[in-house]
């Protein structure tokens, strides 16, 4: 950062400001407050309106810092420095800057969210930090001005002794920097207002005391010698932070700018800041932002690096354990009662914890959200992982009573215990989190151990699902093609589209792996419009059969796509891209979707029937509970789940009840104006069998493999050739 001119303070808005500004009414009164708390505490030469431009265009910086990464460092300093230049410089114009921009900018982004009150935070640290480091140049440039001046009297103490003595007198009397001046041996020769008012001395009781006697003793000897260094020339300047002593016995933290005066032989002029606000609440920026602000408990960056020094300093023969945890119900308690009582509950899981592992040495963190951690430095007393998880439910089971009403919860827990130094903290926690996910798919208040085995299969499939965007923009996605057959006759009635993935790394992963991870990732949305409209686009070229018919063109949708708000126009877009009519596309809704999303699903449904698109349900498992949910969608096509295909390929009696109950429903289907769909066909004794029961179509490995575009297209003209001889 470049040294401030000293007419510099008076031109801030000169300052090129290339960034966006922003203009949103909340920066708006922010900017205004700001102004209003800096001019209040502070004189400074601007005038009102000059204040309020000032101070929007700082925070238009300081939100561009906001994501700045790297380059937030550079803009903060700016701002630090527009804040000095302007006189912003008052005994509190920091503290009540902090004070405003805290709460300010919260209401600004947006306040309630744990992560952007830690970046909140983090930002308003870097701007004390950058706003003592401008503050300590401007005691250098304050020093070299000093120094110039009195260099300047001795060499001109002859011709104009008396203006050199004003100007130096005006410069001494007026800075807002404390400055002694004191013969080697420390005596004090001179001392300006500003000093005596940081250290509460009058300048009667200053002069002739000996600077040496305010140095606290820490450290005292080595600032002593820096002193004798000086006086004897081994070197010119030096500065240092040190605590002072006041009048009173208090102590101020300063930094002590101290240079030799060699054209005034025997003199040292000192420059004292103090510094002891901007440390304070350095630290205790410092400390919220490796504390939760809710709970006071560490937070993920604090845990991380205890976790770090742990695994570094740990008996191998002991290890360390850590437990990541889930509340179990949180969310329902959170959105029925209200985040004052969420908040509460949190607070009260928070201290429960650090009862629990009060006589470990353990640290309790809180990584956001209703997840918790622990991390224990194992002892030959420290208890089996499932004694920890009944002595944390155990804990939490007790109800909290807030308002009159008591609420609890229990939480699912993923176990890590580690024995290697060699591990990184990432590695261990990222081993946390997929055993916590482990253990809260085994249903609530579980508790898993850390496994290799599923540790490698759940990073391979978090691997593949991340990894999903960047292979649909290498052209790895592929859509292929699976025809389904009318029964008796094995005509081609429609054909399902389905995504392939050409894995350069694991193969051909098919369309059930494919969209299963799609859909954890939500990229299952946008993968399935690139589906729907490649597809849309091939049907639309399939030749027709000899009375005039073209095979229609089944796609399935996940859960997500069939609640997807805009379904209909992503449909309609795809059909009028191709030119394909609506009537011969057909949309598959899950029976999930019925159960659990029925409302969006039942919407979406009837949107699309009133373009002209059939409806299908797919998934059926052959219950009575899916034979009542069918009946609330207009749909002529279900679909039997895979899985209930498969079971009954075998004569095992144990499924004889699931047998029964399917001979009984696919008629009832029937009757009720629906055709039966069964795909996983693998023999002509499944075939017949569903068949027999009442199946219309048909499709599966019997009938062939899914292909692709061009075999299809092959494959149909070939029927049609057939059909013409």
């Amino acid at each position: 950062m470049s040294t401030p001119h000293p007419d510099d303070s008076r031109q801030p808005a000169a300052t090129e400001v290339t960034r966006e500004s922003a203009v949103s009414t909340p920066v708006i009164r922010l900017a205004r407050t700001w102004a209003d708390a800096v001019t209040a505490s502070n004189y400074t030469p601007l005038t009102r309106g000059e204040v309020e431009r000032l101070t929007h265009e700082l925070l238009a910086l300081l939100v561009a810092a906001m994501d700045a990464g790297e380059a937030a460092t550079g803009l903060l300093d700016e701002v630090a420095e527009r804040m000095v230049r302007a006189n912003f410089t008052g005994p509190d114009s920091l503290r009540r800057s902090v004070e405003v921009l805290g709460e300010g900018l919260l209401d600004v982004f947006g306040d309630g969210a744990d992560r952007l009150t830690s970046r909140v935070l983090a930002l308003l640290g870097g701007l004390a930090t950058s706003y003592t480091r401008a503050m300590r140049e401007r005691t250098l440039h304050q020093q070299q001005q000093i120094t110039d001046a009195l260099l300047r009297a001795k060499q001109e103490a002859e011709r104009h002794l008396r203006a050199s003595e004003a100007r130096f007198r005006e410069v001494f009397t007026s800075s807002g920097v404390g400055i002694a001046l004191t013969s080697f041996d420390g005596r004090i020769v001179q001392a300006n207002p500003a000093l005596t008012e940081i250290l509460g001395y009058s300048q009667e009781e200053l002069t002739g005391l000996n600077l040496y006697e305010l140095f606290q003793e820490e450290g005292s000897d080595s600032l002593r010698h820096a002193y004798r260094e000086l006086a004897e020339g081994a070197r010119d300047r030096f500065r240092v932070r040190r605590m002072l002593a006041t009048r009173d016995g208090d102590a101020v933290l300063a930094y002590l700018a101290v240079s030799a005066l060699h054209e005034m032989p025997g003199h040292i002029v000192t420059m004292v800041e103090d510094a002891t606000e901007v440390h304070m609440l350095t630290q205790r920026l410092r400390q919220q932002s490796l504390n939760d602000a809710l709970t006071g408990l560490a937070n993920r960056q604090l845990f991380s690096s205890r976790l770090q020094t742990a695994l570094a300093r740990m008996d191998p023969q002991l290890g360390v354990t850590v437990l990541q945890l889930d509340l179990d119900g949180f969310g329902v308690i959170n959105a029925g009662m209200g985040p004052r009582v969420g908040d509460q509950l949190l607070q009260v899981t928070g201290k429960r914890l650090e009862h629990v592992f009060a006589d470990e040495n353990a640290v309790v963190a809180r990584f956001g959200g209703d997840e918790f951690a622990v991390l224990l430095e194992n002892t030959e007393d420290t208890p089996y992982p499932g004694r920890l998880a009944v002595l944390i439910n155990t804990a939490l089971a007790e109800p909290t009573y807030v308002d009159g009403v008591g609420v609890a919860v229990s939480a699912s827990i993923g176990v890590v215990q580690a024995n290697s130094q060699n591990l990184r903290p990432e590695e261990v926690l990222r081993s946390a989190d997929i055993t916590l996910r482990r253990a809260k798919a085994g249903g609530k208040g579980q508790w898993e151990l850390f496994d290799a085995q599923h540790d490698t299969e759940a990073r391979t499939r978090t691997r593949l699902a991340a990894s999903i965007p960047g292979a649909e923009e290498n052209g790895e996605f592929e859509v292929v093609y699976r025809p389904v057959l009318r029964l008796p006759g094995h005509e081609v009635a429609f054909v399902e589209a389905l995504l392939r993935w050409n894995h350069p790394e694991h193969g051909v992963l098919p369309h059930e792996r494919c969209v299963e991870l799609a859909e954890e990732t939500g990229m299952i949305l946008p993968l399935g419009r690139s589906v729907l409209r490649e597809a849309c686009l091939v049907a639309a070229s399939w030749p027709s059969t000899m009375d005039g018919e073209t095979p229609g063109l089944l796609l399935n949708l996940t859960p997500l796509q069939a609640r997807d708000p805009d379904l209909a126009a992503t449909v309609r877009m795809a059909l009028a891209d191709c030119g394909m009519s609506a009537s011969r596309l057909r949309l598959g809704i899950p029976m999930t979707s019925l159960r659990q999303h029925r409302d969006e699903a039942e919407e979406n449904a009837g949107v699309l029937g009133d373009m002209g698109v059939l409806m299908a349900l797919h998934e059926f498992e052959g219950g009575l509970a899916n034979l009542g949910v069918s009946g609330s969608l207009n749909a002529d096509l279900v679909r039997v789940a895979p899985w209930v295909v498969r079971r009954l390929s075998t004569e095992d009696s144990a499924d004889e009840a699931l047998r029964t109950s399917v001979r009984f429903l696919v008629p009832a289907l029937t009757r009720s104006g629906a055709r039966v769909v069964v795909g996983e066909i693998e023999s002509r004794e499944q075939l017949e069998w569903w068949r027999g029961i009442g199946a219309c179509f048909a499709q599966g490995p019997l009938f062939g493999e899914p292909v692709s575009a061009q075999e299809l297209s092959a494959m149909l003209t070939s029927h049609r050739e057939q059909e013409i001889r």
